[in-house]
């Protein structure tokens, strides 16, 4: 996004400038614009005005970092074709959280969030480059990280109850770490089954096992973490 926070459409320059700074709360000397379009009016009032668009800069090294977050973050979905508010932004434990709301929310969160893991993906980047501020940025939509984390700790519970019952381990699907530490400690309790990561890269399967068959994997596991595998306690770099 070559360093502007926004981009914004409107009937006229002056009306996509007022827009940007409604959208993100800010005063005319926070930001600086840049015409993209100057818009063009339809043949003879018949064809359709083609909308002007502006790219909002960063003037006052001052603005909250929140306000770029939203800028950011809104602008990517346009540009993908996704309408959105941010309605909720805080700091929680060194981390912004930014909730977002749309009808089009499934498409923002994909296939078990992989969509939304790529876009806040994205979102970290993007903000490091312009402002460097260091904080994780966990983006979120209508709660969906809550629900995921509650599904994920039940799919754990049900699965460890099967393996306990047939004595056969069972392999989930891939998740990304955070989904991934989320199953480990659901289940880290129950001394009949322990859990171990496999395979490469971020997006990783956890396979639950039948404590009478933990002689067989004593190497992958260090006592120092309360018996979770080495790999997703390596892995806690990424999430936080």
């Amino acid at each position: 996004m070559n360093n502007y926070i926004f981009e914004a459409e409107g009937k006229t320059k002056s009306e996509a400038e007022e827009y940007t700074l409604e959208t993100l709360r800010l005063q005319p000397g926070d930001l600086k614009f840049e015409v993209v379009d100057s818009g063009k009016s339809g043949f003879l009032g018949i064809t359709q005005k083609k909308p002007a668009v502006v790219r909002a800069f960063v003037a006052n090294k001052d603005i909250p970092s929140e306000k770029i977050i939203h800028g950011v973050i809104i602008t990517i979905l346009r540009k993908m074709g996704i309408p959105a508010e941010v309605v909720g932004m805080g700091d929680v434990d060194g981390k912004i959280y930014v909730e977002l709301t749309s009808k089009e929310s499934g498409l923002i969160i994909g296939k078990r969030g992989a969509t939304l893991d790529s876009l806040q993906f994205l979102l970290n980047l993007m903000v490091d480059s312009k402002i460097r501020h260091n904080r994780k940025i966990v983006l979120d939509i209508e709660s969906y990280r809550d629900k995921r984390e509650l599904s994920l700790i039940r799919l754990a519970k049900s699965i460890a109850a099967s393996v306990i019952k047939t004595g056969k381990s069972k392999l989930l699907d891939p998740m990304n770490p955070f989904e991934r530490r989320i199953v480990h400690m659901a289940i880290q309790e129950d001394e009949r089954v322990f859990t171990r990561s496999e395979g490469n890269g971020t997006f990783k399967r956890v396979r639950v096992i039948s404590a009478k068959d933990k002689h067989k994997y004593k190497d992958l596991e260090d006592p120092s973490k309360k018996g979770l595998p080495v790999d997703d306690f390596a892995d806690e770099a990424e999430v936080d």
